[in-house]
C-alpha cells in the first residue's frame, strides 16, 4: 500500500480519492480570497474565484464566519454545478 504523498491537505484529498471517492461527487481544498457576505473562493487548480451564488455553505461555516484566507474543503457534483463549503482545513 503505497502512502499518500505531500503536505496534510493533498493527503486528505489523496484518502478521500481512494478510499472515499464517490464518481458524483469531487472533494476539493480551496482558499477564502474574499470573506461574507461577498464571500468569493478560489479551489486550488482553478484560475477563476467561485462567489456566494455558487456556493452552498454548511452550518457549521457559518457559526464560524469565514476570513480571507482561511483554507476550505469543497465538495462539488460530477457536473461541478453546484459546491458544498463543507468546513475549514485546519493543521494543528
Amino acid at each position: 500500500m503505497t502512502k499518500p504523498q505531500g503536505n496534510g491537505y493533498s493527503q486528505f484529498v489523496q484518502l478521500m480519492r481512494k478510499h472515499g471517492h464517490n464518481k458524483d461527487i469531487d472533494i476539493e481544498l480551496g482558499t477564502v480570497r474574499s470573506a461574507p457576505p461577498e464571500v468569493a473562493i478560489r479551489l486550488d487548480g482553478f484560475d477563476f474565484d467561485l462567489y456566494k451564488g455558487d456556493l452552498i455553505f454548511a452550518g457549521k461555516v457559518v457559526d464560524t464566519p469565514l476570513q480571507e484566507g482561511d483554507r476550505v474543503i469543497v465538495a462539488s457534483n460530477e457536473a461541478q454545478t453546484t459546491y458544498f463549503v463543507l468546513d475549514k482545513a485546519v493543521r494543528y
